[in-house]
């Protein structure tokens, strides 16, 4: 039986990415995906998209290679002293935007929708929503949006919300257990129903509330 495998958000921690993937150990026939937040925050961008590339990991769009996109669109003399470190940050960050700026806003298994950060309620079609929404959306009105969306019988699988830890409910899956934050790195297989998960190797960035 083939497996399919779905990667939280890794802010460039790939020495947890490789042990995760290594834990997982999918042969030919799987398929193995990730929610987005590749870059930045963490030790190493550049090789933690090689080794996305590498495993042909199919991954959608996060708000940080959102961000890193919109912050190559500008003079560098416009950027902000937020901005200017994510360059620094990612280290070479031409080559990372030619790669990431081909990423889908999200994935569509038949089974599982992936997407980075979640649904905007009330809308019946991904094509009908936001991109910032699928991009940056937490809270609906002031409760976890996921509470209040689902999609067409989907199990809906995202990342982005690191400080609301692990969510696991039969319709949705929410991976981002704060890697970088020194927590742990999550995997999920859905034929296994089964989650895999990583301890950090240290902090690499404090959790900003």
């Amino acid at each position: 039986m083939s497996r399919t495998f779905f990667i939280g958000d890794i802010h460039g921690c790939v020495e947890e990415l490789a042990e995760l993937f290594e834990k997982f150990s999918p042969n030919a026939s799987d398929k193995v995906y990730q929610v987005g937040d590749l870059i930045n925050k963490g030790p190493n961008s550049v090789a933690t998209l090689e080794f996305v590339l590498k495993h042909n990991i199919k991954c959608v769009m996060g708000n940080h290679e959102a961000k890193l996109l919109n912050i190559l669109t500008k003079q560098k003399t416009e950027l902000t002293p937020k901005e200017l470190k994510l360059l620094d940050n990612v280290q070479k960050p031409e080559w990372i935007a030619s790669v990431v700026s081909k990423f889908p806003l999200w994935i569509d298994t038949g089974k599982e929708l992936l997407l980075h950060a979640g649904l905007e309620p009330k809308k019946k079609t991904l094509e009908e929503m936001n991109s910032k929404e699928i991009l940056t959306i937490r809270l609906w009105e002031g409760k976890p949006w996921y509470e209040q969306a689902t999609f067409n019988g989907r199990l809906v699988i995202f990342g982005h919300w690191a400080m609301n830890g692990l969510v696991d409910f039969p319709n949705v899956k929410g991976l981002d257990t704060g890697c970088v934050y020194g927590k742990l790195l999550t995997g999920y297989c859905p034929e296994e129903n089964k989650f895999y998960q990583v301890v950090a190797k240290k902090i690499y960035a404090p959790m900003v509330h």
